[in-house]
């Protein structure tokens, strides 16, 4: 059930050319740049801290930070904490990917962090569990996100690919084939490679961003917690598949496939970053076959987790009542 509040699937890092407004840094100064993905969990529920990645500049006391304005605008709410780093809170109206960025400069060189921020995945359940404890690092809930949108994704550690024998998709490959030693980061490999310092040993490898040290943070906890799969419910609501929105549901739901199907890169010749591509695909029958694993189609997310029941109940529902623009 956990998956029902935060399904994230293969997310490939998103390396994008610009925010809003181009960094206002003025002539004559050196720029670098940098992209990461950010997922939120929950309307009103602000993300980990995104710290701005600062390897090609000296970083002191004259370093100056300033943001990009979210695109589109009205998504949610941002700040920059005491440490520089930026916490994004999605609103209700948050329904696209939104791109920022974070700009540290110093002494005329400055380092642009391009963020990509996904919208929380609407929340629906289908029975009662054990509530989730604020204390544990749950794998499905916490883990998995950061090593779908980071590592396990086509030409990587997906299930396909397997770069040198790693698999990243599930419990039971991580915990085997990146050599997961409970209750001991330091021996488990996973963890030697998210911390090392060596750009041709670290993961992920260059030019992709480094995992943030929140993200470390959390996955050493977990390890230090016994690298459990522990799970909980959140919610005990019925799925409801009556009037299922586009605008509110579908379209939030699968914003992550739109990294590999949009326009200037429709994989498969399936294009989901506009209602009008949606709905041709949905009406074709490949949106609902490729969601739903059915045979013949290929699987999507590809190398991630299956939707939910409850999820492929709603797409199946806005598709039978002629996929509207809601």
């Amino acid at each position: 059930m956990i998956l029902e509040r935060k399904i994230v699937w293969f997310i490939i890092l998103v390396v994008f050319s610009s925010c809003m407004h181009e960094p206002k840094v003025g002539d004559g100064i050196t720029t670098f740049s940098t992209s990461t993905n950010v997922t939120t969990t929950c309307v009103g529920c602000p993300t980990q801290p995104v710290c701005p990645v600062t390897d090609d500049i000296i970083v002191n006391t004259s370093t100056t930070y300033s943001t990009c304005e979210p695109n589109p605008v009205g998504q949610g709410t941002f700040i920059l904490d005491a440490n520089n780093c930026l916490i994004w809170t999605p609103s209700a109206n948050q329904t696209d990917i939104v791109n920022t960025c974070i700009i540290a400069c110093t002494n005329g060189v400055c380092d642009t962090t391009f963020l990509v921020i996904f919208p929380p995945v609407p929340v629906d359940t289908t029975s009662t569990g054990t509530p989730c404890d604020p204390n544990i690092v749950y794998f499905e809930r916490d883990i998995l996100p950061i090593l779908t949108t980071n590592c396990a994704f086509a030409g990587c550690h997906n299930a396909g690919t397997a770069s040198d024998g790693v698999k990243l998709d599930n419990y039971q490959n991580v915990i085997s084939t990146a050599k997961v030693k409970p209750f001991n980061p330091n021996n488990s490999e996973l963890y030697e490679v998210i911390t090392e310092n060596d750009p041709k040993d670290v993961m992920p490898p260059p030019p992709a961003a480094k995992l943030t040290q929140d993200q470390i943070n959390i996955i050493a906890k977990w390890i230090n917690q016994g690298a459990k799969n522990e799970m909980c419910d959140f919610n005990s609501e019925p799925c409801n598949i009556t009037n299922v929105s586009y605008n509110t549901f579908v379209k939030p739901t699968l914003a992550a496939c739109t990294t590999c199907h949009k326009t200037g890169n429709a994989g498969g010749g399936i294009n989901l970053d506009s209602y009008a591509g949606m709905k041709s695909a949905a009406e074709s029958g490949r949106l609902y076959g490729a969601l739903s694993w059915a045979s013949g189609y290929m699987t999507m997310p590809q190398g991630g987790s299956k939707l939910s029941d409850c999820q492929l109940s709603k797409i199946k529902s806005w598709i039978d009542a002629g996929a509207p623009q809601n």
